[in-house]
C-alpha cells in the first residue's frame, strides 16, 4: 500500500466503507435507527414562532469569554466576501501541497467523520453543498445518505428574545467553526460521509458531551476544533472531559489552538494534536514553502505526562503539542462558502487542519482498533515534511 506526505503525517490511502446506520434531514436530529439516542428536534424554521429555538451559531463569537470553550478559526477580512471565490486555498492546492492523489470515489459513501461544534447552524448542510460543487466534489447530503446532522438539547431562548452575543470588534463565530471544518473534512476526504454534532452550550463538558455522542455512530475520525488553555484551567479538567477522548480505535485530530499556549484537548495523550503553519507555493522539489505559523498553539503540557510514542526534548517533562501542522496562518488561509456572512470568505487558524488531518485519517481507515494518540505519526518521522522555522518542536521539525 502506497504511503502519502503531508506535513507530519503520512496515510496509507485506501478508502474501506463501513456501517452507519440511517441518515438524517437537516431539520432531523438523528438518523432513524432506534438504537441511536434521541436529541431534541426544534429548530426554528420548523417551529411556530412562540416555539422555544437553540441559540444560532452565528450569533455566539469563537472568544473573548474567559469561561468559555473557544473555537479556532480565524478570518483574513481583507479577503472580503465575494459571490465566487477569488482568494483562499482549494481543495485541489490543498492535495498537490500535501502529495494527495485525486479523489477516486465517484459518491461520497465511505467512511464517517464526525465534527463536534456548538450551536445551531440552519444552513450547515446547505454551505457545505456550496463549496463541495463549486470544486466539483460530490454531493453530501442528508437526502443521499452522506450528511447527518444531530443536534443536542442546550440553551435556548424564545424568538423575540435572542440578542447578539457578539461583541464589536469580532471577527469569527461558531457559524464559521462549522463551515470550516465541513470544509476542510470533504477536501481531505471527498468520499467520507459526514456526522455534525451541534451541541448545545461552549463550555467543556457539553462539548466533551457532544464528543461522546458522536462515538455512538462508530466514527473512524473526529475532528475537533476547539479549546481551553491548560493554565489556569488544571483544576476544571474534570474526569469525563478527559474520558471522552480515550477510546481506542477512533482517531481525534484537535486543533492546537491560535494563542501561542498549550490547550486542551489537543494536550490529551489521546489524540493528535494539530498546528498551523504558513504555507505558499514555492520552489524545490515539492513546490511549496511551509514554515512555523507564529500564533500556532504549541509548548509542553503541565497536566499530562509524554505518552509512550512520544519522547519530548528540550527539558520538556511533558505531553509536547501540537504532533502535526496543516496550513493555519489566515493571511492565506482557504476558501470557504458561508451564507451567515453572505458569500465566499478566506478562513484559517489551527482548525483548518483538524478536519483536514480527520478527514485522511478516515480517508486511510487503518487506525488499529486499540490505537489511541498518534503513534503512526512519530513511528513515520522520515517520511514527513519538515517544516521551516523550528523551535516548538522536540525532534527538531515544527509539529512535532
Amino acid at each position: 500500500m502506497s504511503k502519502l506526505r503531508f506535513s507530519h503525517l503520512p496515510i496509507p490511502f485506501a478508502l474501506i466503507a463501513f456501517a452507519v446506520a440511517g441518515c438524517a434531514s437537516q431539520t432531523s436530529t438523528m438518523p432513524a435507527a432506534a438504537h441511536h439516542p434521541r436529541g431534541v428536534s426544534n429548530i426554528a424554521g420548523a417551529l411556530p414562532g412562540t416555539s422555544p429555538t437553540p441559540i444560532p451559531a452565528d450569533w455566539v463569537p469563537c472568544g473573548g469569554d474567559p469561561a468559555a470553550v473557544s473555537c479556532h478559526v480565524r478570518q483574513n477580512k481583507s479577503a472580503g466576501v465575494s459571490s465566487a471565490p477569488q482568494s483562499g486555498l482549494t481543495p485541489a492546492q490543498l492535495r498537490a501541497a500535501y502529495a494527495l492523489p485525486p479523489p477516486a470515489a465517484p459518491a461520497a459513501n465511505g467512511p464517517l467523520v464526525a465534527v463536534v461544534d456548538a450551536f445551531e447552524d440552519r444552513s450547515a448542510e446547505s454551505d457545505l453543498n456550496v463549496y463541495r460543487a463549486q470544486f466539483g466534489l460530490p454531493p453530501c447530503t442528508s437526502k443521499n445518505g452522506c450528511f447527518t446532522k444531530f443536534i443536542m438539547a442546550g440553551t435556548i431562548v424564545a424568538p423575540g428574545q435572542l440578542k447578539k452575543l457578539l461583541a464589536p470588534g469580532t471577527t469569527t463565530t461558531w457559524s464559521d467553526e462549522i463551515a470550516l471544518d465541513l470544509a476542510m473534512v470533504s477536501a481531505a476526504c471527498p468520499s467520507c460521509r459526514i456526522l455534525l454534532v451541534e451541541a448545545g452550550a461552549n463550555d467543556l463538558d457539553t462539548l466533551a458531551s457532544g464528543v461522546s455522542t458522536a462515538l455512538r455512530y462508530n466514527p473512524a475520525a473526529v475532528a475537533v476544533s476547539w479549546g481551553v488553555p491548560e493554565a489556569g484551567n488544571g483544576s476544571g479538567l474534570d474526569a469525563a472531559a478527559q474520558s471522552a477522548f480515550a477510546q481506542p480505535g477512533v482517531a481525534f485530530a484537535v486543533s492546537a489552538g491560535d494563542a501561542g499556549v498549550v490547550q486542551f484537548p489537543a494536550s490529551s495523550p489521546y489524540v493528535t494534536a494539530v498546528g498551523g503553519t504558513t504555507l505558499a507555493p514555492g520552489g524545490g522539489t515539492r513546490g511549496w514553502n511551509e514554515s512555523a505559523w507564529s500564533q500556532t498553539g504549541a509548548g509542553c503540557s503541565a497536566i499530562f505526562a509524554p505518552p509512550a510514542w512520544q519522547t519530548p526534548q528540550n527539558g520538556c517533562t511533558g505531553r509536547w503539542v501540537p504532533d502535526v501542522s496543516v496550513v493555519g496562518d489566515y493571511g492565506t488561509g482557504v476558501a470557504v462558502y458561508s451564507s451567515a456572512q453572505g458569500g465566499w470568505i478566506v478562513l484559517g487558524g489551527t482548525s483548518v487542519g483538524s478536519g483536514f488531518v480527520a478527514g485522511l485519517y478516515a480517508a486511510a481507515n487503518d487506525f488499529g482498533a486499540g490505537t489511541t494518540g498518534a503513534p503512526g505519526i512519530y513511528a513515520k518521522l522520515a517520511a514527513l515534511n519538515a517544516v521551516a522555522g523550528g523551535g516548538v518542536s522536540p525532534n527538531g521539525l515544527s509539529g512535532f
